[in-house]
């Protein structure tokens, strides 16, 4: 009896060393420890913005809310290339982190500052100077809602230069506090004022300045970190080479080129049904695709968290493929258990979310979600690569968002038509990217 009890106490003690052993490598793993934090942070950030939308399409009607969402997809389109911008400053931040160059590190946040500042500039006077093209050729109630959008941009793009410094030096925690406030300033916000009677005016005020607190927050975050280098490196931090700026810019094109294949993907079929389609089916659409986007949104923060592990690991010289078979997996995951939904309650979904008016567009929801997914699956391999400055997924990327435009423009008799043609594209841009990945494991 006592030689059973024994034997038994160490099979329990062996299963318990097992146990401790899965989760001290699960806390060990960089990118599953990064990914949770912020896929926690995404997850709730995701949620508060599909409720402030998803009330607004309640609020609003199909009609209005197609207003406001052609502002929305708009950031959502800028948002990508500030995205560029944050990659950019990730990678090298990430470098520089590495080697422990904190003066290059401050060197670069200020240089890319001052550029991404003119550069907001730029886009305030095309959004805003041109407020009445964009009200005619989206067919919008006003002008003013351009112009209240466009007064925030230059502080987007200087936000997104921090946010890349944060997420290059792997501080996932001040970078999920700033898209924290992001969220929280325009739900609230732009919810008050849309109570109050604004409208679409108050929900695109609130945008604006959810914007300007997200860029105070990023700043005083590294403001804080900046300081506690030494007064030798914040000096050196106004010099910034030559020939770092041609690395810099050397890599940051081909960057540009995937975050336009992003615009082009996620935000064409948006604009081009918004053209095309009456105000009704239109706003039924836009409420398809933030639908459907919860696949591609949910799993961001795996692109976040590989994509400095991946540069830092290949700057060191370190194994680092694993990280792109573990991304891959995670948003399999995720993508899997979100299409399954779509498939199984379409409609319960769609009028859940946005009500009876929008349920005529319930049976392409699994569709548009096969499509994100598909997408959210190459962006990871696309990614992985620039992490390590190949260009190749880049260009394939952008070849078909620009196919894809294309397309809808030539053939967009019905939704589902416009749909079909993005679920096709994004199987085979998937195809082909996994297919390289595959050939050049082969090759090694």
């Amino acid at each position: 009896m006592l030689e059973t009890q024994t034997t038994t106490n160490l099979h329990e003690l062996t299963l318990a060393d097992r146990l401790r052993a899965f989760f001290h490598r699960a806390t060990a793993n960089s990118l599953l420890k990064g990914s949770a934090l912020f896929f926690v942070s995404t997850t709730i950030v995701n949620g508060g913005n599909y409720l402030f939308n998803l009330l607004l399409g309640r609020w609003l009607g199909p009609a209005l809310f197609a207003d406001v969402s052609i502002i929305i997809t708009l950031f959502l389109l800028l948002t990508f290339l500030t995205t560029g911008l944050q990659q950019t400053a990730a990678r090298f931040a990430a470098v520089y982190s590495a080697e422990n160059a904190s003066d290059r590190l401050w060197a670069l946040r200020h240089w890319l500052n001052r550029r991404a500042w003119l550069a907001g500039a730029l886009c305030v006077l095309i959004m805003g100077g041109g407020a009445r093209f964009w009200q005619d050729f989206f067919h919008t109630t006003s002008p003013w809602l351009f112009v209240i959008f466009g007064v925030g941009l230059p502080f987007y793009f200087v936000q997104g230069i921090d946010r890349g410094i944060l997420q290059g030096q792997t501080r996932f925690l001040s970078l999920a506090i700033s898209y924290q406030a992001e969220m929280w300033v325009r739900l609230l916000l732009g919810l008050l004022l849309v109570m109050l009677g604004w409208a679409a005016y108050g929900a695109i005020f609130a945008l604006t300045i959810s914007i300007v607190a997200t860029w105070l927050v990023a700043k005083q975050a590294l403001h804080q970190l900046e300081c506690s280098t030494t007064s030798q490196n914040r000096a050196d931090s106004a010099r910034f080479t030559q020939a770092e700026q041609k690395a810099l810019l050397a890599f940051a094109i081909p960057v540009l080129m995937s975050e336009i294949s992003l615009i082009l993907i996620n935000n064409s079929d948006v604009l081009i049904v918004k053209h095309f389609f009456n105000s009704v089916a239109a706003g039924q659409y836009a409420a398809l695709a933030l639908i459907g986007r919860i696949v591609f949104f949910g799993t961001w923060s795996v692109v976040i968290t590989m994509f400095p592990l991946v540069a830092q690991k290949a700057h060191r010289g370190e194994p680092h493929r694993h990280l792109l078979w573990n991304g891959l997996g995670m948003v399999v995951g995720v993508s899997t258990l979100i299409v399954l939904a779509t498939v199984l309650f379409p409609a319960c979904i769609v009028r859940l979310l946005f009500g009876a008016e929008y349920v005529a567009v319930a049976p392409l929801l699994w569709v548009y979600a096969l499509a994100t997914a598909l997408f959210a699956l190459a962006n990871v391999v696309i990614n992985y690569r620039l992490a390590l400055g190949d260009r190749v997924g880049t260009m394939w990327a952008l070849a078909a968002g620009l196919l894809q435009v294309g397309l809808l423009l030539l053939f967009h008799t019905t939704l589902f038509q416009v749909v079909l043609i993005q679920v096709l594209l994004m199987g085979l841009l998937l195809l082909l990217l996994v297919g390289r990945e595959a050939l050049q494991k082969a090759e090694k």
